[in-house]
């Protein structure tokens, strides 16, 4: 993979216990400050942070991810597979993610690519090669790489060797196989078909339009 695909956080040995532990604890940190909404939270209802769905998607794929830097590729993918039992997201192992990983929902997630810090990835979304890739399998060096700060919409599809740059948000329903500028928003054209009403039954009129769209598409 070449330098320009690297996440842009600082170098981190992802394979040592100590950078996992750091990783963890910005990965905690990034959840309370969104939770809370910035406001102060005791220590108490801060810890209580780590039984969240989001902590646990986080916990699984950094733990994942050192067992597969240090070769362990059949006991990372097996989990990875816990991951996706109890979380609902499907991680490659050997993702490298960047500091602060936020998935809220992590709900029928896969996502097999680099990215940098304070990512975000809500339901649904789907980021990987254009091809499938097993979980025991060595990453792909055409995954697609996301930046600092990037947001991935729902039901989003980000597929094949693509960059999206720094603080750029790819918007819900959008499927992208192209680069994405830094600092962008992508979003998904929106169609509205309009049917008159004047002298016609609205249930005639209902179904009118749903053929409409049907012929169209």
């Amino acid at each position: 993979m070449s330098d320009d695909r690297t996440p842009s956080e600082p170098v981190l040995d992802h394979a040592r216990p100590a950078v996992l532990r750091r990783l963890l604890a910005a990965d905690l940190e990034r959840i309370v400050r969104q939770i809370s909404g910035g406001r102060p939270m005791s220590r108490s209802r801060a810890a209580m942070m780590v039984l969240l769905p989001a902590m646990q998607c986080a916990v699984f794929h950094r733990v994942a991810h050192l067992l597969h830097l240090r070769g362990w590729r059949r006991t990372a993918a097996a989990v990875a597979g816990l991951s996706v039992r109890l979380t609902g997201a499907s991680f490659h192992p050997g993702s490298r993610i960047g500091p602060g990983l936020f998935v809220p929902h992590p709900a029928r997630i896969a996502f097999c690519g680099t990215a940098g810090r304070d990512l975000v990835i809500l339901p649904a979304v789907v980021v990987a090669p254009d091809r499938p890739v097993l979980a025991a399998a060595p990453f792909p060096p055409d995954a697609p790489h996301l930046g600092d700060g990037v947001v991935v919409g729902a039901h989003a599809l980000v597929m094949g060797a693509v960059t999206i740059g720094d603080a750029a948000m790819v918007g819900v329903g959008v499927a992208t196989l192209r680069d994405i500028p830094a600092g962008t928003v992508s979003m998904q054209r929106l169609r509205q078909t309009s049917v008159s009403t004047l002298g016609r039954d609205p249930g005639i009129v209902q179904d009118s339009a749903i053929a409409q769209d049907r012929s169209a598409a």
